[in-house]
């Protein structure tokens, strides 16, 4: 259960700076700038009724990944990283319930995955927020699905928003889906493939050519697709898209998050604070899977270089400056403010005398994190 708002310092999972948490303490009680903040940010929309499911604090690609769902430019975007990398919480889970919930709007949201199980997770998450997510249900419900045939579906309506969300596996059928008459504007992948079928010539191909004739047809011209998936083999089908976006035969973004950059930094020294951590991670697997599955690097054969070994060049996705990625504090002044005599207008002016060295404290903490980070 996810408390409403509790008196005093906010309990968060996420050990967070002191500027967000103040930041946090002076909205909280305000209904209309808490709505303004998450529909306008899919990033203060996590902190703001999603903080449960982050034990930790966020690391630089987190606030990439942010970024990359909230600019509408980004129509297919494809995100490669190390397990257990918080990719799915953020670019499946809270993407489909920001798109739908806060500025975008989103209508009829379609999540593919590989198998029929992996679609029941995706939908069950989804659904147990929209269920029990009190702060959520306060300010952007009340979530009333239409139940018709649910038990036999994947699938739910939210009526009083009008749109749909349906999860599916990657063999079923989803030719011409429609909800009333809009066609799906958000479609998200996540790991559409493993071991075995990302090293099966035939099924990546055949997997390629769907994405190709069947998942990009299904929406429109402002549809967005997300792809989500781990590094299996070179030939996979991800990689395959991935090569598309940098021959520039498709429009797109890719993106690579391994655990270890290419100089050995840690990229998540929120989880993993010092090198004892990384490398008791490491010795739970093979050389091979940790090259592979965390730092995203594979030895291949390449015939042009005969028995030379290379690395499987990826792209490293630092962030490079953030204002380029708009990261920062929500500038509380320019939302409607409570009127004269509302309990909470005392709050609101109090925030607005200390705004601008809250927002300066808060991004001045993002850019110490960011500085020297190369894209």
């Amino acid at each position: 259960m996810l408390y409403l708002w509790p008196q005093g310092v906010l309990y968060l999972k996420i050990k967070m700076t002191e500027a967000i948490l103040k930041l946090l303490e002076k909205i909280k009680d305000n209904k209309r700038v808490r709505q303004t903040v998450a529909s306008e940010s899919p990033f203060w929309f996590s902190l703001l009724y999603l903080r449960h499911h982050f034990k930790y604090s966020f690391a630089p690609f987190h606030l990439e990944m942010f970024h990359l769902i909230q600019n509408p430019k980004y129509q297919l975007i494809v995100a490669m990283a190390f397990r257990d990398s918080g990719k799915s919480t953020i670019m499946n889970l809270i993407n489909a319930l920001w798109s739908i919930l806060g500025k975008p709007e989103k209508k009829f949201i379609v999540i593919i995955s590989k198998t029929q199980e992996q679609a029941k997770i995706h939908f069950a998450n989804i659904k147990y927020e929209l269920e029990n997510n009190e702060a959520l249900k306060q300010d952007f419900g009340p979530f009333t699905e239409n139940e018709k045939g649910l038990e036999k579906k994947l699938s739910l309506e939210l009526e009083y928003h009008g749109s749909k969300i349906i999860s599916v596996s990657k063999d079923q059928s989803i030719r011409g889906l429609k909800h009333m008459n809009y066609r799906p504007d958000l479609i998200i992948a996540d790991d559409l493939e493993d071991i075995d079928s990302a090293n099966n010539v035939s099924e990546c191909d055949a997997l390629y050519r769907r994405f190709q004739s069947e998942i990009i047809p299904l929406g429109s011209n402002d549809t967005r697709i997300v792809l989500l998936g781990n590094l299996l083999s070179e030939n996979s089908f991800i990689m395959k898209i991935r090569k598309d976006i940098e021959q520039n035969i498709i429009n797109g973004i890719y993106r690579a998050y391994p655990l270890l950059d290419d100089m050995n930094i840690n990229l998540w020294p929120g989880k993993f604070i010092g090198t004892e951590d990384v490398d008791n991670l490491k010795d739970r697997m093979s050389h091979d899977i940790w090259k592979r599955e965390y730092l995203l690097n594979m030895m291949t054969r390449e015939p042009s270089r005969g028995d030379d070994w290379h690395i499987t060049p990826k792209q490293i996705a630092l962030i490079n400056q953030m204002s380029e990625f708009k990261i920062s504090a929500p500038l509380i002044g320019e939302f409607i403010k409570p009127e004269v005599g509302d309990p909470r207008y005392e709050r609101y002016q109090e925030y607005l005398k200390e705004e601008d060295k809250i927002v300066y404290e808060f991004n001045e903490r993002m850019r110490v994190i960011l500085i020297g980070r190369k894209e």
